[in-house]
């Protein structure tokens, strides 16, 4: 009689029933092309809850079978290095709202560099809104606030969501040898050890990758943030790609030079992930481990991005920081951090709005 499957094989096995679900449903126009959009959305609101379901329940699974794998606990809460943490987290997405405000600019929208970081960090919180789209309103709705188009708002906004996931997608993709030193094994794929260089040829490949295809980039995401900002039908001068440096628009420079800074952001919230590790108890914490940190911080963000029927990555960001962390830290602070993680990014996702949303733009007549 052979071995009962491993609590990984049968997380393993979870996921790929959930990714092969999720692809069907997503491509369900095809199958059935006589259904209508109106069946097709109430048929996906129903699923996407029931994979969001499925997901917590793998997740959690995990997490017990993690926890409980030793008899005594080693985690103890460290609230200095969880504030500090906290305090990074927010200043993490600094970046990525001067990123967004050179896209602003670059299509004609000048708005104060205050209202940008005021919706961007209010935005944060319709990440807690299944489907992603909430984000792109709530910071297209403050941009007209603020003066702005709501459109240019929107397009842009979902622009540098893209750009800043790919990015800490490259950055997890160039460190995955060393966050988890058992893929190769694991995956099959052990002629990749041999090859010429590795593990440092990893970085240098995906680096090669990202820039022989960044004009390809550039357009792909002009074409899915004008279908993430909500915008079925618009003129393609609304959201100009171009090389030239004296053209107006969103030109593949200015996508490389947002994706090196969108990188400092993803370092920083690299070191809010150390805190957090370390605010959990853990002593054997090596600060040159700081690009560790920053490529699993990233993965872990931008695969609950990918997600789409998991409100802000719930499930899908604990899995991956889980599954890598372990490796690090013992399981149980694997599990602790996953949920820290959580709580600090809300944290500092509340703090921020809460802390910005007063000072918005005031109407015109308004008294004074």
């Amino acid at each position: 009689m052979s071995a009962p499957p491993s609590r990984l094989t049968a997380v393993r096995d979870i996921a790929t029933t959930i990714g092969l679900l999720y692809d069907v449903l997503m491509d369900a126009n095809a199958v059935d092309p006589e259904r209508s959009p109106s069946q097709m959305r109430k048929l996906w609101g129903v699923t996407k809850w029931l994979l969001f379901a499925a997901l917590i329940a793998a997740v959690a699974y995990r997490g017990w079978g993690l926890w409980h794998d030793v008899e005594s606990s080693d985690v103890s809460l460290h609230y200095g290095w969880l504030t500090a943490a906290i305090a990074l987290y927010i200043v993490g997405w600094v970046p990525a709202c001067l990123y967004w405000k050179w896209l602003l600019s670059a299509v004609g929208d000048h708005i104060s560099p205050f209202q940008i970081v005021r919706a961007y960090y209010c935005g944060h919180l319709g990440k807690y809104i299944p489907g992603k789209a909430g984000v792109i309103l709530i910071r297209a709705g403050m941009v007209a606030g603020a003066g702005g188009s709501f459109v240019r708002g929107g397009l842009t906004a979902g622009y540098e969501s893209l750009t800043t996931v790919a990015t800490g997608a490259a950055l997890a993709a160039m460190l995955s040898p060393w966050i988890l030193p058992d893929l190769i094994e694991r995956s099959g794929w052990e002629w990749l050890a041999a090859v010429p260089g590795y593990p440092y040829s990893v970085p240098v490949l995906v680096i090669v990758v990202c820039l022989a295809t960044l004009p390809l980039a550039a357009n792909l995401f002009a074409r899915l943030a004008r279908k993430a900002g909500g915008v079925q039908v618009i003129a393609a001068e609304s959201l100009p790609i171009t090389d030239s440096p004296t053209a107006k628009g969103i030109s593949t420079r200015l996508l490389l030079a947002g994706s090196l800074t969108v990188v400092v952001g993803w370092c920083v919230h690299g070191l809010a992930l150390g805190c957090i590790i370390r605010g959990s108890g853990a002593t054997n914490v090596d600060w040159t481990d700081w690009p560790l940190w920053t490529a699993t911080i990233a993965a872990a963000i931008s695969g609950g991005f990918v997600a789409v029927f998991a409100p802000a990555g719930l499930g899908i960001r604990e899995l991956i920081l889980v599954e890598t962390l372990k490796h690090h830290v013992s399981p149980q602070q694997a599990v602790a951090v996953a949920v820290l993680l959580r709580l600090v990014s809300l944290t500092g996702k509340l703090t921020a709005a809460a802390g910005f949303w007063p000072f918005g733009v005031k109407k015109k007549g308004a008294a004074a």
